[in-house]
């Protein structure tokens, strides 16, 4: 039963990242549709999917519904200027659209998908969009890497970020580090330290230890770790009330180690199961102290909710074969057992470990029942012996509200903002690589994704986090979406707005050879970045079966 409720959260996710995108390509071509309607353009067809089983002509439109209802399409051959007479699909030579009809009618599609994605939008706003973390106007240093850049710069432990690259922020944790990312060339922090103001300038780099696949995106994570406030609101007579802990309390850390986020927390407490663990609680006045609180199983969830565990976080190294242990959970029994990070799976009872699902599979069918765990560690081979626990949600009755609602237009003015500044970001970096620039950037072509990887995002954004989750990334792929089209390259929407424009500035059409020369090497292009980031997001999909691939992404 487990087994089957998990395969059908898996189906219904998919399933979810096919309809989104569908949607956001069928909307867009509903605006051409409507809006070459409007203008008297001759349409031949338009489609709500695709391979089509019903087909009805209406009016001189064939309506069609298809098998797949991953999007549409809509024949406009009056929009298409490559053609110096454009013909209809039984082969009639239809009159040339004038330059506005064509202009408004390859507007329209752009259009549709910001019309779309704010009415989404509401939905989000409405709801309010799941946070890592709440919005700081100033973030507290709690450790640094000295192995980071920002070490090296000066950047210390309890020193206090009021501004980035000379600007306030009220941003989240992971809003702040996208600010970062995005930053071209070097990073400039402004931090107090005991009250005096002081100026960390540095350039950012790769962080090894980033966390999850930002690791195997070879990003470059900060070296520092925040001091996230957490606040907390314990409900009464709770297990967490009854510790002392009040409303207005900021949690620091379970088990000496510092927290990011709530999820941490809530693996932390889970992987304890029905052992005491250690809180660092810190209170309005900035007092910290520590309270011992046992967790306990949360009432009435599903079954599906727990699984047979063993607190490892599995993977795949760059350039070396095999399946590795990544980091192990404490108060696991792999860490009692005494795996250690870096160690190399071999077999699990006889069988080779040739990919993660070999030893998630058996974990789930042994369940509690001890086997034979062989690793390479070093050169040699190591037998461990040792069970996975069965690993229940837990709770200590103790809420964490973060929650944010940015209105449609808020939504719309950040994807906009991220858009240019990713696209700035990998064209630094190109011209950097091509001594165009001396400005650097963290951000490569690698970074960008195409259909499959905004599938991935939607899929896991659905699976992992929260169905809201997944409709916000849908309305940011709508966005997304129009303001892709609506570059003025020739193949793309702006394109047909550009030489309608051209063609009204000049008073007569764009000779059909430069069109369809222009046409023929933008198709190339766009074919030739279709691969590469189809690429790109394939060996993102790949690493699903190695290159961290917990046995449960939130036990991290």
């Amino acid at each position: 039963m487990e087994m089957f409720l998990d395969f059908l959260m898996n189906v219904l996710s998919l399933l979810f990242a096919f309809i989104a995108i569908g949607f956001c390509i069928f909307s867009h071509e509903l605006g051409h549709f409507l809006a070459g309607k409007w203008r008297g353009l001759h349409i031949d067809a338009f489609s709500l999917g695709f391979k089509a089983f019903w087909k009805k002509k209406i009016n001189g439109v064939e309506y069609r519904l298809g098998w797949l209802p991953f999007g549409g399409y809509v024949e406009l051959p009056q929009v298409d200027a490559t053609d110096a007479i454009p013909k209809a699909a039984d082969g009639t030579e239809l009159p040339r659209a004038k330059p506005l009809d064509r202009m408004i009618t390859a507007v329209a599609g752009p259009l549709f998908n910001i019309l779309s994605g704010l009415l989404i939008a509401c939905i989000v706003w409405i709801a309010g969009m799941p946070q890592d973390s709440p919005k700081m106007r100033e973030i507290t240093v709690l450790a640094v890497d000295p192995a980071g850049p920002e070490y090296a710069a000066g950047l210390r432990a309890n020193d206090v970020i009021v501004k980035l690259n000379g600007e306030k922020f009220f941003a989240t944790w992971t809003q702040f580090v996208s600010k970062i990312l995005f930053s071209i060339g070097e990073v400039k922090l402004e931090v107090l330290r005991n009250g005096k103001p002081v100026t960390i300038v540095y350039t950012p780099k790769e962080n090894p230890n980033a966390p999850g696949r930002l690791r195997e995106e070879k990003i470059a994570y900060p070296f520092f770790m925040p001091l996230v406030p957490l606040e907390v609101f314990p409900q009464k007579d709770s297990i967490a009330y009854k510790a002392g802990i009040r409303s207005g309390d900021y949690l620091v850390a379970i088990n000496g180690q510092p927290l990011l986020d709530y999820s941490e927390f809530q693996a932390g407490l889970d992987q304890a199961g029905a052992t005491p663990v250690e809180l660092t609680i810190r209170n309005a006045k900035g007092e910290l102290r520590k309270v011992t609180v046992t967790p306990e199983p949360v009432p009435d969830l599903p079954p599906q909710f727990s699984r047979y565990l063993t607190g490892i976080l599995l993977g795949m190294k760059k350039d070396t074969p095999g399946i590795f242990v990544l980091d192990v959970m404490p108060n696991s029994s792999a860490k009692a057992a005494g795996l250690k990070s870096g160690d190399r799976l071999v077999s699990v009872n006889k069988k080779k470990i040739d990919a993660p699902q070999v030893f998630i599979g058996e974990l789930q069918t042994l369940k509690t029942e001890p086997f034979d765990l062989v690793i390479e560690r070093d050169g040699k081979m190591q037998n461990f012996r040792f069970a996975a626990k069965l690993v229940v949600p837990q709770t200590i009755g103790m809420d964490i509200t973060l929650r944010d609602h940015p209105t449609p237009f808020q939504q719309f003015a950040a994807t906009v903002d991220m858009s240019y500044k990713s696209l700035r970001g990998i064209l630094i970096w190109a011209g950097n690589r091509l001594g165009l620039t001396e400005q650097t950037s963290s951000l490569k072509p690698t970074h960008m994704s195409g259909p499959l990887g905004m599938g991935m995002v939607l899929f896991d954004s659905v699976r992992q986090a929260s169905l809201i989750s997944g409709i916000y990334f849908m309305v940011v792929i709508s966005f997304a979406l129009a303001i892709f089209n609506l570059f003025p390259l020739p193949v793309l929407d702006g394109g047909h707005v550009m030489f309608a424009l051209i063609e009204m500035i000049i008073r007569r059409p764009v000779p059909t050879v430069i069109i369809k020369s222009l046409s023929t090497v933008f198709v190339v292009l766009l074919i030739g970045l279709m691969v590469f980031v189809t690429f790109s997001d394939g060996k993102r999909l790949l690493r699903r079966f190695g290159v961290g691939t917990p046995e449960t992404e939130m036990q991290k």
